[in-house]
């Protein structure tokens, strides 16, 4: 389904228990690391290595995944776009000159 423009997809916003799940799972944070520094030092080594690489994975962050296309092909290529546009500033500020801080409309 396609929308209008300036028609919101989600006009409820996000579910309140989302926030609400997010903030439990967040009570367990502590926990849950001891529990991983346990099973890295457990004797089984697939344990021991999947609670190491999530412990390095949250405290250091995952490594670079590195996109390579094939042999012969092109390299890929990224590319963007960047709008300048004139900053407005916040109403109710001024700047030293006195201007409203609504650009240069009247």
């Amino acid at each position: 389904m396609a929308w209008k423009p300036g028609e919101s997809g989600n006009p409820g916003g996000r579910p309140k228990e989302a926030a609400e799940v997010k903030a439990l799972a967040r009570s367990f944070c502590v926990e849950a690391i001891h529990k991983l520094v346990e099973l890295m030092r457990s004797d089984n080594e697939r344990v021991a290595e999947a609670a190491s690489n999530s412990l390095l994975d949250r405290g250091i962050g995952k490594p670079a995944t590195v996109i390579v296309g094939d042999a012969d092909s092109d390299p890929i290529q990224v590319e963007g776009r960047i709008k300048l546009v004139k900053p407005v500033k916040p109403e109710g500020k001024r700047s030293e000159q006195g201007d409203s801080g609504q650009g240069d409309e009247p």
